[in-house]
């Protein structure tokens, strides 16, 4: 289900930076040949199998071919199942909706949630080498950019990742 959701999202939390040039692809030859590649919306149940699910659109939306695709892949795990852990998503009956826009900037990935009890945040490595506590982490080595807006409504977390391989920190 290929849909202008990115502008759902955006209009929801209008802050939210867009991909610049998504679904225009003509300068970027980093991609194979191909048509524009639309953005995508899913609404995922918030369980722990939704991160498997965003990580196999990703895939169909992107190809394995694309330079940051695995990239791309971690951080999606990353924001889904930090939306499941940490929002009233991950309450039984709860969703969260994933947004990912392909363009010549690179990929928008954007995860929309229930909101909770507090902001997503970076915190320090756990000193006592904790399994958990990296996600954000990760997302801020990774990513080019990210944030996290909310309203009553829930929350948007967002990254871009460039069209290149890792981040640029």
């Amino acid at each position: 289900m290929a849909t202008d959701g990115p502008e759902l999202v955006r209009s929801l939390h209008p802050a939210v930076p867009d991909a610049a040039g998504s679904g225009d692809r003509e300068d970027d030859s980093s991609w194979p040949a191909g048509p524009p590649r639309a953005p995508l919306l899913r609404v995922l149940p918030g369980t722990p199998q939704a991160a498997s699910t965003a990580r196999q659109l990703a895939v169909q939306l992107l190809g394995p071919a694309h330079p940051a695709a695995d990239t791309v892949l971690l951080l999606i795990s990353e924001l889904v199942s930090n939306a499941i852990v940490h929002s009233r998503s991950g309450v039984p009956g709860g969703t969260l909706t994933l947004a990912l826009c392909p363009g010549a900037a690179g990929v928008l990935i954007q995860v929309c949630d229930g909101g909770g009890p507090s902001e997503p945040c970076l915190s320090a490595v756990p000193a006592d080498g904790a399994e958990h506590g990296y996600g954000l982490l990760l997302v801020d080595a990774l990513a080019d950019s990210w944030g996290t807006l909310s309203s009553p409504e829930g929350r948007v977390t967002w990254c871009r990742v460039g069209g290149g391989a890792l981040g640029h920190h």
